[in-house]
Parts: structure tokens; C-alpha cells; sequence
């Protein structure tokens, strides 16, 4: 199995691994009391939005015909870079009661062995299950800069370093020129044109040493198999809507009839490279792909693939 992504295998409601990956997105997952923490969640809305982290909560999110629990709750803790978890009690008849939902989430995050950073009221008391665990205590009046420092340190302790991020940069660059390609560098209006049917879904040019080909490649690894394939489907019915609109251009005088024939024999040869994470992804989307017939020859890698290609061809990365 490959270990470069930790994965959830194993389900904590019993149903099928879903795969997620951990500490996949660039989001912050929140845990709170609704109607109990209004300051607090603007505040931290506001911290995480300016270091481009997106903030998570379950009350904000649908799951129509899904299980809400694993969509709105579960995968989004696994996902998040970290996680906060407000751990104010409700106040019912006069008497403090632990919010069961939570809790709940609270106690997920440190299954999961996520980094969270916990807060509660300075008047208010901790349950007696994570009394003993490190927990910020705050006021009104103390909670932005507390909260500040503490978003802080969690995204230092938790941003990857960059060292892994140029290893895989460089091995891709060494893959791409082992197979006779170079990324495209976006000089025309043409390259432009067709570097932006694959932009918006994750995709990179590249053009062949002849120049006369072009490909799109995808490095879709921290992706489990279901998105690998929505961009993929995505990209197609792209290709296919640019070549069912040549002749409303050539009416609209965009481009001549001579230049559709080029165009379109551009993009009927086009390629599409996948590079997903391990070899059961592989499997599952050339199978997906396998059974759907594509029109454009569409190659999918696994990062182990990777490797062996630039061993067995000599790469100098390996």
C-alpha cells in the first residue's frame, strides 16, 4: 500500500472505508453550539479567511440523499488541515448542560488524532471526560487575540513543508520529459484558449517536443477515485462543447474554416495523463473509464507507476 497519504480505512459507523484522506483540504473544521457562540464564530471566520483557510461547520453544509453524518461531520474533520472546538455548554432551566453534538465531534477530532485547538467560556466548566486536557480559557474581551495566536500555531504546526511538495514537482517534471513532453508554455492565444478548457478543473498543459500535440495532465493525488473521475467527465464534455461550436465561431467570424479543420484535429488526438495516489485508484478509474468508452485517450498513473518509470528508464529521480 502506499503510504505517502494517510487515508480513513477503517469506519467508525461501520460502513464501507471511505478513503478520505487526512488533513487533505485547506480547511478548518468548527465545532460549536449554534445560537451559543456568535462572536466567537465571526471571529474565527474572520482569522481563518485571511490565511486562506477555508472554516468548516456542519450547520452550514448540505447532504441531500447522503448520509449527512459522514458527509457534513466525518470526512470534513478527516479532510481539515485542523480543527477548533467551541466548548461552551448550553444553558438549560438555569442549569450548564454539554452540548451532545459537540462533544461527539470533539471526541472524533481527537480519534482521528487531529490538531485542535479547544476553547471555552472562563466561567463555564469542562466536561468530566476532557477535564484534563488542555483547553483555552476565554472572555469576550480576550477572545480575538487568543484566538489569533492559537490559529497561528496551528497553521505553522500543520502546513506541510515545502520539501515534499518540489520532490513530487521534480519527479513529474522528469516523468512528462521521459515521455516526450514539456509543459506548455502558454505563449498564443491558441495554447491560451486550450490551456483554459483543462484550468478550471486542475489540469496542466503539455505539448509534445514536435509541438504539433498537446496534453493534459492532472495531478490529482490528494483526490479519492469519485473526483478523479467527476474532472475527467468535466474535461470531456469541455473538449466536446469547444468542437460542437465551431460553426456558430465561423459565423461570428472568431475563426476561419481552415482553422477549424486544425483545431479540431488538435483536440481529437488530445491525451489526458491522470497521476492519482495509489494503485487501487488506478484501478478503480481506468475501470470507471473502461466501461464508459471514452473518445480521448486517457492514461491514468499511480504515483508508484511514477517511480518506476524513472527507474526503470533511468530517471534521475527516482
Amino acid at each position: 500500500m502506499d503510504n505517502r497519504l494517510r487515508r480513513n480505512e477503517i469506519c467508525v459507523i461501520g460502513l464501507p472505508r471511505c478513503d478520505f484522506v487526512f488533513a487533505s483540504a485547506r480547511s478548518c473544521f468548527i465545532a460549536y453550539g449554534f445560537g451559543t457562540s456568535d462572536l466567537e464564530m465571526s471571529i474565527l471566520r474572520g482569522l481563518l479567511d485571511k490565511k486562506g483557510i477555508e472554516p468548516l461547520e456542519a450547520g452550514g453544509m448540505r447532504a441531500p440523499g447522503m448520509n449527512a453524518f459522514c458527509v457534513k461531520i466525518c470526512s470534513k474533520i478527516i479532510t481539515s488541515q485542523f480543527c477548533v472546538v467551541l466548548l461552551n455548554n448550553d444553558i438549560r432551566d438555569g442549569v450548564e448542560v454539554p452540548n451532545p453534538n459537540v462533544n461527539m465531534e470533539y471526541g472524533l477530532m481527537l480519534g482521528f488524532n487531529k490538531y485542535v485547538i479547544p476553547f471555552q467560556r472562563a466561567e463555564q466548566k469542562l466536561p468530566f471526560n476532557v477535564a484534563a486536557l488542555d483547553t483555552i480559557k476565554y472572555t469576550n474581551e480576550t477572545f480575538a487575540a487568543q484566538a489569533a495566536t492559537a490559529v497561528d500555531q496551528a497553521v505553522a504546526a500543520t502546513t506541510p513543508t515545502s520539501v515534499p511538495i518540489v520532490d513530487l514537482n521534480q519527479k513529474l517534471q522528469t516523468f512528462v520529459l521521459l515521455k516526450g513532453c514539456s509543459f506548455a508554455r502558454i505563449e498564443t492565444e491558441g495554447d491560451k484558449a486550450i490551456f483554459d478548457l483543462g484550468s478550471p478543473l486542475g489540469f496542466n498543459l503539455l505539448m509534445t517536443f514536435a509541438g504539433t500535440d498537446y496534453a493534459f495532465l492532472g495531478n490529482f493525488t490528494p483526490l479519492r477515485s469519485e473526483a478523479v473521475l467527476w474532472r475527467v467527465r468535466m474535461l470531456y464534455r469541455a473538449i466536446d462543447g469547444r468542437r460542437s461550436s465551431w460553426d456558430a465561431r465561423v459565423k461570428a467570424g472568431l475563426i476561419t474554416k481552415d482553422q477549424v479543420g486544425v483545431l479540431d484535429q488538435i483536440l481529437s488526438r488530445f491525451q489526458i495523463w491522470l497521476i492519482v495516489n495509489g494503485d487501487h485508484d488506478r484501478e478503480a478509474v481506468k475501470a470507471a473509464l473502461a466501461a464508459e468508452r471514452p473518445k480521448y485517450q486517457t492514461q491514468v498513473f499511480s504515483l508508484a507507476d511514477v517511480d518506476r518509470e524513472l527507474t526503470s528508464l533511468g530517471g534521475a529521480i527516482a
